[in-house]
């Protein structure tokens, strides 16, 4: 009988080393991924920051100086104004202020242009026009109007504007009552786990990578965040003008399969990421990925910012020293 009991626990020991190792190859694959570039290769921390720091490919989308060619750990927004505060709750208060109680923007188009991408993740997921949807970062946006008066019975829309939520709840208090309206900040968002099937960021993530100095700290946190809320098999949908969304979406911390498709749009350009949560995505954040990435992320973001310094000092250098 002992002898029994012993070959039991050994097989159970057995298969919980196995559990173990399928997890660190899987956290070493994303690692990789993480690190590796538009070459191909893969870099060690170090040589990342390197390459990192001599990026300066900047594009402008919707008024603000985004990366155009961002990576992992390393959405270099090199040229970004200090003036850009589009994580500050004050910053779009008084912008929705000015614009008025009446007015809407729909940033990078309207539910048209997004409609198929959306159909087809609710369709994976099975619920049709009842899964629960969340569109982060809502604004004043007529997105969950449209999607409510297109069938979807359970959209909520959050913001970290209490000016433009208050503006949404009068606006559809009577021709839309079912809509729900939360004052929220992306990086912690007063919702519990799991809550949503499909969670929409129409240009979110652009306008948090541009708080200069804290790129690749925001997007992990965001990331995290969305990755929380969303439910097993749920898609995380990314509508981005830059390529924000290929970077950020394969981070250590998370566990997404991710499909990417650019829609054509003149002069400028528009990603589709759709981002399906994969068993075991949970259990890498509870067992410390995200404080992982976020103290990888933090180095990345100090060293880029030592990297402009320097290029900025031998600028001013150059032209102190040049002839007239």
């Amino acid at each position: 009988m002992a002898g029994a009991q012993r070959r039991r626990d050994r097989r159970l020991c057995l298969a919980a080393l196995g559990l173990l190792i399928v997890f660190v190859v899987s956290c070493w694959r994303s690692l990789g991924r993480a690190f590796s570039f538009g070459d191909g290769s893969k870099t060690s921390a170090r040589g990342a920051t390197a390459t990192l720091a001599r990026r300066d490919v900047v594009a402008t989308a919707s008024g603000a100086a985004l990366a155009r060619r961002a990576r992992n750990f390393g959405c270099a927004l090199t040229a970004v104004s200090e003036n850009f505060n589009y994580g500050e709750a004050d910053y779009w208060d008084q912008r929705y202020e000015e614009d008025g109680r009446e007015s809407s923007y729909d940033w990078l188009g309207d539910y048209e242009k997004f409609r198929p991408h959306i159909e087809a993740a609710a369709a994976r997921i099975g619920g049709g026009r009842a899964v629960s949807v969340l569109d982060l970062g809502c604004g004043n946006a007529r997105l969950a109007e449209d999607m409510h008066d297109d069938g979807y019975t359970n959209v909520t829309g959050v913001d970290i504007s209490e000016v433009a939520i208050s503006m949404m709840r009068e606006r559809n208090a009577e021709t839309r009552p079912g809509i729900k309206w939360v004052v929220g900040n992306a990086f912690e968002l007063d919702f519990p786990d799991s809550s949503f099937d499909i969670v929409i960021d129409k240009s979110t993530m652009d306008a948090l990578s541009c708080e200069a100095g804290k790129t690749n700290q925001n997007m992990v946190k965001l990331t995290g965040e969305v990755s929380r809320v969303l439910r097993t098999g749920g898609a995380y949908l990314v509508f981005s003008a830059t390529n924000m969304g290929e970077a950020s979406l394969h981070l250590p911390h998370l566990m997404f399969d991710v499909k990417h498709e650019d829609i054509p749009m003149p002069f400028s350009q528009l990603t589709v990421s759709t981002a399906v949560k994969q068993p075991g995505a949970d259990a890498r954040l509870l067992f410390g990925g995200k404080e992982k990435a976020l103290e990888a992320a933090e180095h990345f973001d100090r060293q880029l910012a030592e990297g402009r310094r320097q290029r900025e000092e031998a600028e001013k250098r150059l032209k102190e020293t040049a002839p007239a």
